[in-house]
């Protein structure tokens, strides 16, 4: 009776807790937000401030969400921050060195991004490269080449209007970038939560082997998920370049940290122990808000590098940990259901 008791009293407390260690990180989201407005009501607690923050950062959502395919089946990109700076570039070189029409130039950078991500799973199914140092190698290789037809040199002159509007526009009062970043964040969820792919995916990171053994293509959805991660970061660098008006040589790599601490420390909250898109947004906000804070505090400039190498190296032992966690479960679970079935 009394065990029966301590039981039933343990269930709500146990369920508080998971719920808390489930949705951390988005509690700390909000308690940071609560944290820096006390400190700062003038100039955090605003409307330019949270509207810039959340702007700011859509394109290191597009390099995050497109960083964990590969990282769900298995695999590094460290091409993604060169990736977002030779979208911007070529997108912006196609428009004002080329003279195409702003559509032609969207349509011909995807595309070249996307191959590039093929040329990224070729590397390391058909060459069997580490992905790690293939993608680093064809990163830098992109960063070359950027140089090259840049010339070093920002490209802004006469680049279209309506190249420009694709960023610079609101939706009922809301920026477009935001609602891009919204967009993709929810098919993300969609393709992984709910279709047959996605279950793949995760199948194929968790063992490889016996997902091949199953049937499942894993040659064919591991090449797509670096052409997806190369196609997301693609659009992340036109959406950047149609919000500055201008292509950067020199902005790509500095996504490449923000994407992968974001990615890992996502994969700490929303589903934790997997890479998941909404975990992700999470992630890539809470580590801004931060950042933002303490820059409005006048915490030095180098501390933003201080608080992403943090994040990625906390992400990835909160999430190693968390699989295994994860991992353990499933096995006991079995074996419960094992017990229970020769019973």
């Amino acid at each position: 009776m009394h065990a029966d008791n301590r039981v039933a009293a343990a269930h709500p407390a146990q369920r508080l807790f998971g719920f808390v260690g489930r949705y951390f990180l988005v509690i700390a989201f909000f308690a940071l937000i609560a944290l820096f407005s006390a400190l700062k009501p003038d100039s955090f607690l605003t409307t330019n401030n949270f509207s810039g923050l959340f702007v700011n950062q859509i394109v290191v959502v597009y390099a995050a969400v497109g960083l964990i395919a590969p990282l769900i089946v298995g695999e590094l990109d460290l091409s993604v921050g060169y990736l977002v700076g030779f979208g911007q570039a070529l997108c912006v070189a196609l428009m004002t060195l080329a003279g195409l029409p702003v559509v032609a130039a969207i349509v011909l950078t995807l595309a070249a991004c996307l191959a590039l991500g093929f040329v990224n799973a070729l590397l390391v199914l058909k060459f069997e490269i580490n992905s790690l140092i293939a993608t680093l190698a064809l990163g830098n290789v992109l960063y070359g080449i950027v140089l090259w037809f840049t010339g070093g040199t920002i490209l802004f002159q006469n680049v279209p209007h309506a190249f420009l509007a694709i960023s610079g526009g609101t939706l009922l009062g809301v920026p477009l970038p935001i609602w891009y970043g919204a967009a993709l964040v929810a098919v993300v969820e969609l393709v992984l939560q709910f279709l047959p792919v996605g279950r793949r995916m995760y199948a194929i990171g968790g063992n490889r082997r016996a997902a091949l053994l199953t049937g499942i293509p894993v040659t064919g959805i591991i090449m797509a998920a670096f052409g997806a991660s190369a196609l997301l970061c693609g659009l992340g660098g036109i959406i950047i370049a149609s919000r500055l008006g201008s292509a950067q040589p020199e902005l790509g790599p500095s996504f490449l940290m923000p994407a992968f601490a974001s990615a890992f420390l996502g994969a700490t909250t929303i589903r934790p122990g997997r890479f998941n898109g909404l975990g992700t947004a999470v992630a890539v906000y809470t580590v801004a808000v931060i950042v933002a804070g303490l820059q409005q505090l006048g915490v030095p400039f180098w501390a933003e590098n201080i608080v992403y190498g943090v994040a990625l190296a906390g992400g990835v032992g909160l999430s190693r940990h968390l699989t295994r966690l994860r991992e353990a479960q499933a096995r006991r679970d079995q074996l419960k259901a094992l017990k229970e079935s020769r019973g």
